[in-house]
């Protein structure tokens, strides 16, 4: 009998097998059980019903503890999301995270979704997209092109042309009048097939033509995870806006990655010096005029924006799995801020907080506790020295607190309470075309369309997927122990880093002796777009990670070395 599945109904019918069975042995048969016999019966598998809950509690709180030991992300429910294309916007609008979008499902029940991060929606549009391959340039058939593109009857067939050994994808965008593409999103429509597209673009370059119609480093962009499996994009040469802009981020916690991760890319703000257009990239004349026949000139007169995507050379056809491309999009996951002040007097030190604890939600993330003198509560398990901090701990549904207390030794008396709530699976039901509306001052004009059904929703992880996690975080997968873990980590870092080797040595350093672990990494020119000083900061970066996660007092030294193709 499984062990998660022993209901009353299950044990009680295993006693009444068993006792016939022992019936038969002492040649006694009985086709009905005794009604005080059948009693006795229903009672213990009701008490051992009980039993089996309770012990089932007790593992999940266990290991619950555990988990929140090794500060691993804790056993909770996931939101669905879905993604939002906001549209009607002639000048530039900024939306910001968190704002509202109202949906109905088919069942009558409506949903509230937020938005993942600020975008800022506009008259911009892509007006073509383009899929370089084995010597290859072809249109993107999910592109939609304006009617003045479409008119000149473009070839679908790809043409011959050598821009490099890589892959890559072209975007040509239409920017707004002011604020070039600052805060814009780009949302990449994938075939179900297209796990290893959806993954590189995850990490590979991006490259805005500068005004000559070059790709060079002033205009590279790398993603970096942001919230709700996002991808917001840096430069690679930071601007003097950049450290602003980092200071004022938002310290709320981040949600976990959701279904539609690595889809959306946000772009940066733009500074004026770097508000590149052109109107044809180097390398790429001949091919669209073979595309466009002799509309080219008059298409391509106008200076717009161009960004090129590098893939590695073993992605498979990019024509096949970029279902389309999108500008204005944006994530959107069910969860809502439930605020509430709690007074321990009134309402205890013992919370529930989601449907496990018997309420109509399930929890996503603790937001904030902060007590009556605006010092935050910590985890039970964060380090502090201040005897008088409150703490928290999420068990079995419930938040329980330890009141935080006065400089005197006085309990605190109250708590103000901010956590992420979600419907969780149930919001899987809300299909395309059925988030409705935005709650946004002044943003009557604009329109909202979902193309994608809201997935990925999960009301708790399991009891087994929970314990694998654990599992594996026990293991050194992170942490840099062995020369095999260190192989991995630096082959694992790039995919542009064509292979790495490993040596140790012993230098005087200060008049005494040191170990120095010596990393080298082989890297081909084709695969940057600035090999030079690309290769530079991926060297710092990853000379960075491996300090971080290296054994104590073992230095480490890395260095480059180029490649033939």
């Amino acid at each position: 009998m499984p062990y998660q599945r022993a209901t009353a109904i299950e044990i009680d019918s295993k006693m009444r097998e068993d006792f016939r069975k022992r019936l038969k042995e002492y040649g006694v048969s009985a086709e009905t059980t005794d009604p005080v016999l059948a009693v006795l019966f229903r009672t213990f598998a009701q008490q051992l019903e009980n039993l089996y809950s309770d012990t089932g509690r007790i593992r999940l709180a266990l290991l619950d503890e555990l988990i929140a030991g090794l500060g691993i992300e804790p056993r909770k429910a996931r939101p669905a999301q879905a993604v939002v294309r906001i549209l009607g916007a002639s000048s530039p609008v900024h939306i910001d995270a968190g704002a509202v979008l109202r949906s109905q499902s088919p069942t009558g029940e409506r949903f509230n979704f937020s938005t993942d991060a600020p975008v800022t929606v506009s008259g911009a549009q892509i007006i073509l997209g383009a899929a370089y391959e084995k010597n290859q340039l072809r249109l993107l058939p999910g592109v939609e092109m304006p009617e003045n593109f479409l008119a000149a009857r473009p070839a679908l067939d790809p043409v011959k042309v050598n821009l490099g050994p890589n892959p890559a994808l072209f975007l040509a965008i239409q920017p707004p009048p002011k604020e070039h593409l600052s805060g814009h999103s780009v949302y990449f429509d994938l075939t179900p097939d297209a796990r290893p597209v959806q993954e590189a673009l995850a990490s590979e370059t991006w490259c805005m033509a500068g005004p000559h119609g070059e790709f060079s480093a002033q205009g590279i962009l790398r993603p970096r995870p942001a919230n709700a499996g996002l991808r917001r994009l840096e430069w690679l040469i930071p601007t003097s806006s950049a450290a602003a802009s980092d200071e004022m981020q938002d310290k709320t916690p981040l949600l976990p990655p959701g279904f539609y991760a690595g889809r959306v890319f946000l772009l940066p703000a733009v500074p004026p010096d770097r508000q590149f257009v052109c109107t044809i990239p180097r390398g790429l004349e001949p091919p669209l005029g073979r595309i466009f026949g002799r509309e080219v000139q008059h298409l391509f007169s106008q200076p717009r924006v161009w960004i090129k995507i590098t893939f590695s050379r073993d992605i498979p056809p990019l024509h096949t799995a970029v279902g389309g491309v999108f500008l204005h999009a944006i994530t959107a996951s069910n969860v809502e801020c439930f605020n509430q002040t709690i007074v321990f007097e009134k309402h205890g030190t013992a919370i529930p907080i989601s449907r496990e604890g018997g309420t109509d939600w399930q929890l996503v993330s603790p937001l904030s506790l902060i007590g009556e003198n605006d010092t935050p509560y910590l985890d039970e398990m964060a380090p502090s020295t201040d005897p008088n901090v409150g703490r928290y701990a999420i068990r079995n549904g419930r938040i329980e607190i330890t009141p935080a207390r006065w400089p005197d030794g006085r309990p605190q008396s109250q708590v103000n309470v901010r956590v992420w709530i979600s419907a969780g699976e149930a919001a899987n039901q809300v299909g395309p075309g059925m988030i409705t509306s935005i709650e946004l001052k002044g943003g009557g004009s604009l329109r909202v369309l979902n193309p994608t059904s809201a997935a990925g929703g999960t009301s708790s992880e399991s009891f087994a997927t929970a314990q694998e996690r654990f599992s594996a975080a026990l293991l050194s997968r992170d942490r840099v122990v062995t020369r095999a873990d260190l192989l991995a980590v630096v082959r694992a870092f790039d995919r542009r880093i064509r292979d790495a080797r490993v040596s140790s040595a012993v230098e005087r350093v200060g008049g005494a002796l040191r170990r120095v672990e010596r990393v080298t990494v082989a890297l081909d020119r084709e695969d940057f777009t600035d090999p030079d000083l690309e290769a530079s900061y991926l060297r710092d970066e990853l000379q960075s990670l491996l300090a971080s996660r290296f054994l104590h007092d073992i230095d480490l030294s890395v260095r480059t070395e180029w490649v033939e193709s």
